[in-house]
């Protein structure tokens, strides 16, 4: 087979639906070496200004589209609302196209399959929480791509069911295939390691972290007024670290610090550079995660497999991927988050018990087992 990636989202600040598709192609290419695999830098809609620099896996049998074409020249024909026949070639003969950015493109060579992945459908269940051309974006690419996809691929079975029971997609075209924690992300036991990460980032000496996308769905401000009823010699004990990328509609969460008076107790390290994300995890005294909907919930695996215990929310997929590994809670239920914080601050026990089961839970995913059934979706694509 000739498969073509949907790599768009990988430039820049690597996270979600980027690191999806690096850590995809990285296990991909690690795992097969009997297809041929093309990775689209651009893909329809979605063109980084910088896409030419974009560090893609390498592999024999695996080399990036476009490379031999003015980069200014491919950004303005993707960039057209037209010109669908001219994007096809582009892609190049392959048997199979892979969208990873809820894109879904109609082919005119009926030899092409399509195959898409869908996280969530959080622009459905909670448009509220994104922008609206996010909205307008995603959940018409989610249409086309249940018209036109031979396979869907969906990264839980919540995501599965949602797409059933409110889009209507054929339940046979949809494969479940788990994301997963890099290999990267083990227990960080180095001095000199964990020294650099607390200096270069102004983290303090104990603290709880929240990593994730200062968004509304993440439910960072439920966290903070959680925060806020802690005890004071608490809070002076434990600092709340939150760190990750400015995502939309953040103003909120930025004055809800100011409104609660948290400004000593909340420290903001912004974006984590990749490698240095184990030993953040390592520092960490607990992990809070209590988004509001997830389509998988990255970081509750990321921060499992570096052993650290997990608070994340009794909704969407987030006990899916969780199990009995971490502390369940309610994500709207203030006292509850306040309550499940206090328990694992206080519980030496409980934070060795979720640290184990977190561990042997985290090892039940990985990207060479997600490369493995996605190889099979593409065969059952083309089949």
């Amino acid at each position: 087979m000739r498969i073509g990636i949907d790599v768009s989202l990988v430039p820049g600040q690597r996270v979600g639906v980027g690191q999806y598709a690096y850590q995809l192609t990285r296990a991909l290419a690690a795992v097969d070496t009997v297809n041929q695999y093309v990775l689209y830098p651009a893909f329809y809609h979605i063109v980084h200004p910088r896409y030419w620099h974009t560090p893609l896996p390498t592999a024999p049998n695996m080399r990036p589209a476009f490379q031999h074409l003015p980069p200014a020249l491919v950004t303005g024909l993707w960039r057209r609302s037209g010109g669908r026949l001219l994007k096809e070639l582009l892609l190049g003969f392959v048997d199979v196209v892979h969208s990873t950015t809820y894109c879904a493109p109609r082919f005119y060579s009926r030899r092409k399959r399509l195959v898409v992945t869908i996280y969530d459908l959080t622009v459905l269940t909670h448009p509220e929480f994104h922008l609206p051309a996010n909205v307008e974006h995603c959940l018409g690419g989610t249409r086309q791509a249940i018209e036109r996809a031979a396979v869907l691929v969906a990264v839980s079975e919540h995501t599965r069911r949602e797409l059933v029971e409110r889009l209507g997609a054929p339940a046979d075209r949809i494969t479940v295939v788990h994301g997963a924690a890099d290999e990267s992300f083990r227990r960080v036991t180095d001095a000199a390691a964990l020294d650099l990460v607390r200096r270069r980032y102004g983290l303090p000496r104990d603290f709880v972290l929240f990593l994730g996308a200062l968004e509304p769905r993440k439910n960072l401000t439920g966290l903070l007024e959680a925060w806020a009823t802690l005890p004071t010699a608490l809070r002076r004990e434990v600092r709340l670290v939150v760190a990750g990328s400015r995502g939309w509609l953040q103003e909120p969460v930025l004055a809800h610090v100011q409104k609660l008076g948290l400004e000593d107790d909340v420290h903001f390290a912004g974006y984590v550079a990749q490698d240095d994300l184990a030993a953040l995890y390592s520092l960490a005294v607990a992990l809070a995660y209590p988004s509001l909907a997830e389509g998988f919930g990255l970081p509750v695996v990321e921060a499992m497999a570096c052993g650290t215990p997990v608070l994340t929310s009794n909704v969407s997929s987030l006990p899916e991927v969780a199990g009995d590994a971490a502390l369940l809670v309610s994500p709207t239920d203030v006292a509850a988050l306040a309550d499940g914080i206090s328990r694992l601050l206080e519980d030496a026990a409980l934070r060795a018990r979720l640290r184990d089961r977190g561990v042997e839970r985290a090892a039940r995913f990985s990207w060479e087992r997600c490369a493995r059934e996605t190889l099979d979706v593409y065969r059952a694509a083309v089949a």
